[in-house]
Order: C-alpha cells, then structure tokens, then sequence
C-alpha cells in the first residue's frame, strides 16, 4: 500500500510545532546533540522534529517541556500560560514574537500574578438563590 501524503495543514502545524521546540531549545541547550542526548534520543531524530519533517509523539513533548522549562501548550500551540518559565517567556515574545498567539495574564481585577489552572467550582443549572 502506498503511502498517504500528508495534507497541508498538518505538515504546517507540524513545522510550527518544530519551529518552537527550536526556538525553545536554543534559549535552554543550544547544543542540538547535547540536549538529544538528555532526551534519550538520536540528535537526527531531534533535527527531524525541528525541521519539522517528523512529527514528535507525547512523550517526547512531556520530556521536551520538562527540560526546556516550558508548557506542552506553548510547544503544541503557542500559547504562553501561568505554568510557563517566566524568564524564557520573556525572552521568547522578545525574539519570536510570532511565535506567542496569545499571552494568558490575569485581568487587573483578579488580584493574582498568573492564570490558575484550576477550573471553577461547578454549578448547577437553574439553581435558585433564596
């Protein structure tokens, strides 16, 4: 069977993907064969994933987030949030601006630094208040 090509949006994601994890890399190790071998991996493997000519899988991206201080959301989808090194956030915007989609601060009226992650206590529907 011969293989699929891969559509267009994807290989573009994939390239973004491979893009930050570059970007984030060098700020960190920027010895490409250093920080593969931290990883456990081949530094070609590496140079593939930021080239964006193969996809990373999900425990590469844990690994990647762990060693390079930064969220898996900002490395999947650009996206800085209160989890994120605020120095390499920095530094990022700074140099890549391209790269934030959006940056995650607290609104003036919340009183906090960074957004939670902790989500908002459920409430039921159609409750009354007496």
């Amino acid at each position: 069977m011969a293989k699929q090509k891969r559509s267009d949006s994807l290989t573009v994601l994939q390239r973004a993907i491979g893009q930050r994890i570059a970007w984030a890399r060098e700020l960190v190790i920027p010895n490409q064969s250093e920080c593969a071998r931290l990883l456990g991996i081949d530094a070609s493997t590496l140079n593939k994933i930021e080239r964006g000519d193969r996809a990373p899988n999900v425990f590469l991206i844990a690994a990647l987030s762990n060693r390079l201080r930064v969220s898996t959301d900002f490395l999947l989808k650009g996206v800085l949030n209160g989890r994120t090194d605020e120095e390499l956030a920095l530094r990022l915007a700074a140099l890549h601006p391209e790269l934030v989609l959006q940056r995650q601060d607290t609104a003036s009226n919340t009183g906090k630094n960074m957004l939670s992650d902790t989500p908002d206590p459920p409430t039921k529907p159609d409750e009354e208040v007496h």
